[in-house]
C-alpha cells in the first residue's frame, strides 16, 4: 500500500502539525486547503505536497483528488481536518453564518470522503477531526458548532461500518482548546486561553503537536483494531 495521505484543512494550525508529523513517520501527506491559506503556510521541503481545495465545491474536491493522485494510485489515508467555527448565541441567530458552518463541517467532510473512498487502499484509515464541543456543554455560544462536531462523531461510526468490509478503519479525534491564534468567535465562546485552561484537568490548553500524535497513531498499523471510536485530546476537560 502506498503511504500517501490527503489532509484537508492542511494549512490550518492543526493541519500543519498533522502534515509535519506524518512526514516524520514516513507518510507522504498532501496538504489540501484554500489557495490563500496554502500560500500563507510557508510549507517547503521534500515529503509534503499541496493542492488547492474548497470542501464546499464538489468540482474543486474532484479536481483536488485528481491532482493529488496519479492514475491508479491508492491512498493510505484521509484526514478530514477542514472546519470552521462561528458563534451562535441565542437571540443572535444568523442563518447564513450557521449554514456555511454546517456546509463546511458536515457536508464538506462527507463530500471529500465520498470522493476519496474509491481511491482508498484496503487497510487504509480515515481520521476525522471533531471537537470537545460535541461532548461538552460549557462553551456558551458554541451550540450549533458543537452540534456539527457531534455529527462528526456519528458520521464516523456509520462510515466505519460501511468501510469495515474493505478493512478500512474510521476514527474521530476530538481536540480540546489548542494553542493557536484565537478567532473572534473562539474567544467569545471559550472566554480565552486562561478560561479554557481552567476547564481541563491538566490546567492548560493543548498543543497542535499533541493532536497530530493522536492522528498519526490512528492512521498507523499500531491502531489496527481500533475503529468507529472518538479519541478526546482535551486534557481531561470532558471527564471532569
Amino acid at each position: 500500500m502506498d503511504n500517501k495521505v490527503i489532509v484537508t484543512g492542511g494549512a490550518g494550525v492543526i493541519g500543519q502539525a498533522i502534515c509535519r508529523r506524518l512526514v516524520e513517520s514516513g507518510y507522504r501527506p498532501v496538504a489540501a486547503d484554500l489557495s490563500d491559506a496554502l500560500r500563507s503556510t510557508g510549507f517547503d521541503g521534500d515529503g509534503l505536497d499541496t493542492v488547492e481545495l474548497d470542501v464546499t465545491d464538489l468540482a474543486s474536491v474532484r479536481a483536488a483528488v485528481g491532482q493529488a493522485l496519479e492514475p491508479g494510485e491508492q491512498l493510505a489515508g484521509l484526514v478530514n481536518c477542514a472546519g470552521i467555527l462561528r458563534d451562535s448565541f441565542l437571540g443572535e441567530l444568523d442563518e447564513a453564518k450557521l449554514a456555511v458552518m454546517y456546509e463546511v463541517n458536515i457536508v464538506g467532510m462527507a463530500r471529500v470522503t465520498d470522493t476519496v473512498a474509491p481511491r482508498l487502499a484496503a487497510g487504509a484509515s480515515i481520521v476525522n477531526i471533531g471537537s470537545l464541543t460535541g461532548h461538552f456543554g460549557r462553551f456558551r455560544g458554541a451550540s450549533v458548532y458543537g452540534a456539527t462536531k457531534a455529527g462528526i462523531a456519528a458520521y464516523t461510526r456509520y462510515l466505519a461500518e460501511e468501510l469495515a468490509p474493505r478493512g478500512i478503519r474510521v476514527n474521530n479525534v476530538a481536540p480540546g482548546v489548542i494553542r493557536a491564534p484565537m478567532s473572534p468567535s473562539m474567544a467569545r465562546v471559550s472566554g480565552g486561553e486562561q478560561a479554557s485552561a481552567a476547564h481541563a484537568m491538566l490546567n492548560r490548553i493543548g498543543e497542535p503537536e499533541e493532536v497530530a500524535e493522536a492522528v498519526e497513531f490512528l492512521l498507523s498499523a499500531r491502531a489496527s483494531y481500533i475503529t468507529a471510536q472518538t479519541l478526546l485530546v482535551d486534557g481531561g476537560t470532558v471527564a471532569w
